[in-house]
């Protein structure tokens, strides 16, 4: 191995501990204490799994989105799953530090505080879908199609294109652990963002990604995410109500927060998302400030 390699490993690595550390605290050991005690409860003895018990896999609270150019509806559902190593299975295996450690799982309903009766259910549910997908798979895509037959149908009551976000709190490769999941919906728009460069979908059409950027991202990265069509998610030490600059590194910046529709994005473009929750005071490098980096 070359030196670089070598070093780059070794960054990976510290990263991986220390992000195991993140989430080795105590209030992630008793959400991992409450799932394994729900999936317990909801396997019979045969191991088929009581789903009347579980929470949903696809998220529970659907939306619909338009972009301010088109009256086009687009019924959008979301898989969350734990991050990083929430779960004790890594499910964000390139995940960096100011990303681990700033996550959106930790927002909106997903803040620390947001208990009912000692339980975090939203955390303990992202948690149980880690552990029946690592454990459970061929009864989790089971589950998982049969929701995506009544999206289906829901979307086109509604004259909607339905939509998947299956990486919405992680970084799974499911063009490889699951490919018929786009083979067997071809009419469905899957999208992600993704921190992982070696990950290609150019094979598949109805699956698309963007690269998100970090405080590891390199001009080169950033330079071969746009060589292999990938559009780049720059998150801006902006408040919600601040505008994104019109240009980023000399390249063209859109505003991401207008909707979440990666998929119709022009291609060769930066996208800016404003930092949101605690991850406007994040001192890693992962959000950029706008007065350094947007000339």
């Amino acid at each position: 191995m070359t030196n670089l390699i070598i070093k780059a490993l070794a960054q990976t690595i510290n990263t991986q501990a220390a992000l195991k550390a993140h989430y080795n605290s105590d209030f992630w050991a008793v959400v991992r204490e409450q799932a394994e005690s729900k999936l317990a409860a909801a396997t019979r003895k045969d191991g088929t799994l009581i789903w009347a018990k579980l929470p949903k896999l696809l998220g529970s609270n659907p939306k619909i989105e338009k972009t301010p150019d088109s009256d086009q509806k687009y019924f959008v559902q979301i898989l969350h799953l734990a991050p990083s190593w929430a779960a004790l299975f890594n499910t964000c295996s390139m995940a960096t530090l100011g990303c681990g450690t700033n996550c959106l799982n930790e927002s909106g309903h997903g803040q620390p505080h947001m208990m009912s009766d000692g339980i975090h259910h939203v955390h303990v549910a992202r948690v149980l879908r880690t552990l029946i997908w690592f454990k459970y798979r061929d009864q989790f895509k089971a589950k998982m199609q049969r929701e995506i037959e009544s999206q289906r149908v829901k979307a086109y009551r509604m004259d909607a294109i339905p939509v998947i976000r299956p990486n919405g709190t992680s970084d799974l490769r499911f063009e490889s652990l699951w490919p018929e999941l786009f083979a067997e919906n071809p009419d469905f728009v899957f999208y992600d963002y993704s921190k992982d460069m070696s990950r290609n979908v150019s094979h598949i059409a109805n699956y698309s990604l963007c690269y998100s950027v970090s405080e590891k991202t390199t001009e080169s990265d950033i330079q071969t995410a746009f060589a292999n069509g990938l559009n780049c998610v720059v998150v801006l030490r902006l408040k919600k109500d601040q505008d994104k600059p019109a240009l980023w590194q000399g390249r063209p910046m859109i505003d991401g927060d207008k909707h979440d529709l990666r998929f119709l994005d022009p291609k060769g473009v930066f996208i800016g998302l404003y930092a949101k929750a605690a991850a406007y005071g994040d001192q890693t490098g992962f959000v950029h400030d706008l007065i350094l980096e947007s000339a």
